[in-house]
């Protein structure tokens, strides 16, 4: 983030405006929006803009722009919006000289401030800026979120501002608050029916103090675009965040800005919680009336540990939900182009894990293998030699296909392949690293390395 984004309150300041053209028009016109004061400034103006000006009842000069304007006038902000380049560079060098923010259109190295896509659901606004690089896009991305949003939301809003008072006497607690505002608003943005704030708020309060939750969230393989709705809607209304090694930075900037974040990771013997600090975090935090939201990655119930989490709520008393995650499996073969099923080839799946709650590696299958089936290892590169010894001990062919995949989903992705007698040695010269997924099977023999989009 190279800009800083701020909503600047223009209300009877002055605004100056170089230009009279259809530029400066439409610049005016979010001027006379934001109810600044305007003086404009042109050797020429259009009908139109005149016309406006003069029915806002603005001040316009029908001249050439001076420095000596700057000090006349003494404005907050200045846009240039002139199509003589060496006016708008002499109107920026002076304005810096001054120490006046200025925006000179479509020029943004002569640029203070940018002016955003605004979506404007007064008292809402929502800006969109691409830093002057990509307008269009941003324009683009406006329209998506005008779209998404009710006609009434900003409606709804002035009359939370008229209500605040009256929640605060109501509820002493900011969590009781924020709960309150969040049920209000949550209903609204899905366009659910919302009744007179007095009416939601003293059903709110017959439901009496909302107690801790906990939510047991699949991050899933790293990509954010991968992240469930639901996970994204839980991770931005949670109070206190505890994640692993494996959720990436990304990830956790999408959980609200202000929530208590705390790392648990847990890496092969090297672990900042141990299982069981990790269910008491989570139980004390819900009791304490929070709302807890265990982020893990890849999906809770696959070699996750999310079920030990699920049944230390079941024994507190503490409500949970529980969403699922794409697995790392599922990511690996996807993001890899190794499908793990296909017609003719494999027509089951197997998942399996290189390191066991003792922390002993991999021993063996515990049922014969068949040859169209896929074996998916995950935590197993640090036992790849014994994993590929078992493997071919039981009876697997030395050039049955296998790859390895990590950090599925992520721009580090990479992808290993090989064969049972040659991977542990080309992993050792490739140096390969975790987190991976070792995928075993006929399957492998699809993958094409993909080019960069």
């Amino acid at each position: 983030m190279n800009t800083l984004p701020l909503f600047f309150n223009l209300n009877n300041k002055t605004v100056l405006i170089v230009g009279g053209g259809d530029v400066a028009h439409r610049k005016a016109v979010l001027m006379a929006k934001a109810q600044a004061r305007m003086v404009v400034i042109a050797k020429n103006f259009d009908e139109d803009f005149i016309n406006f000006l003069n029915q806002i009842g603005a001040t316009y000069h029908q001249k050439s722009y001076e420095p000596s304007d700057l000090d006349t006038y003494q404005p907050a902000i200045v846009i240039g919006a002139t199509d003589d380049h060496a006016v708008n560079v002499a109107l920026h060098g002076d304005c810096q000289a001054r120490g006046i923010s200025v925006n000179i259109v479509d020029t943004p190295e002569l640029c203070d401030f940018i002016f955003p896509a605004i979506v404007d659901r007064d008292p809402v606004v929502i800006g969109v800026s691409s830093n002057g690089k990509a307008p269009v896009l941003a324009r683009l991305i406006r329209a998506k979120i005008e779209s998404s949003l009710p006609s009434s939301i900003g409606k709804l809003a002035a009359k939370a501002g008229e209500f605040r008072a009256k929640v605060k006497d109501a509820l002493p607690t900011i969590t009781e608050r924020r709960y309150f505002w969040e049920s209000v608003f949550e209903r609204a943005l899905a366009d659910r029916q919302i009744g007179p704030l007095d009416d939601e708020l003293h059903s709110f309060i017959d439901q009496g103090k909302q107690g801790g939750e906990v939510y047991i969230v699949g991050a899933g393989a790293g990509d954010p675009d991968l992240l469930t709705f639901k996970a994204l809607r839980l991770m931005q209304q949670a109070d206190v965040v505890l994640y692993d090694a494996l959720v990436s930075p990304e990830i956790l900037e999408l959980c609200r800005r202000d929530s208590q974040k705390i790392f648990v990771g847990k890496k092969r013997a090297d672990h900042a919680k141990t299982q069981e600090q990790i269910n008491e975090l989570i139980v004390q935090y819900a009791k304490a009336g929070h709302r807890v939201l265990r982020l893990k990655g890849g999906d809770p119930f696959v070699f996750g540990r999310g079920g030990e989490e699920m049944l230390a709520c079941q024994a507190a008393g503490v409500p949970y939900q529980v969403v699922s995650g794409i697995t790392a499996a599922l990511a690996a073969g996807s993001c890899a182009g190794i499908p793990l099923t296909h017609r003719g080839v494999a027509t089951s799946v197997r998942f399996l894990t290189g390191c066991y709650q003792t922390n002993d590696a991999f021993d063996g299958l515990k049922s014969a293998y068949q040859p169209d089936e896929t074996l998916v290892f995950y935590m197993g590169l640090h036992a790849l030699p014994k994993i590929v010894d078992s493997l071919v001990a039981s009876g697997l062919p030395s050039d049955l296909p296998i790859a390895i995949v990590s950090n599925a989903s992520l721009p580090t992705q990479a992808v290993l392949t090989g064969t049972l007698s040659d991977i542990v040695a080309k992993q050792q010269a490739d140096g390969v690293s975790a987190p991976a997924i070792i995928i075993v099977g006929k399957v492998v023999e699809l993958y094409q390395p993909q080019k960069p989009i």
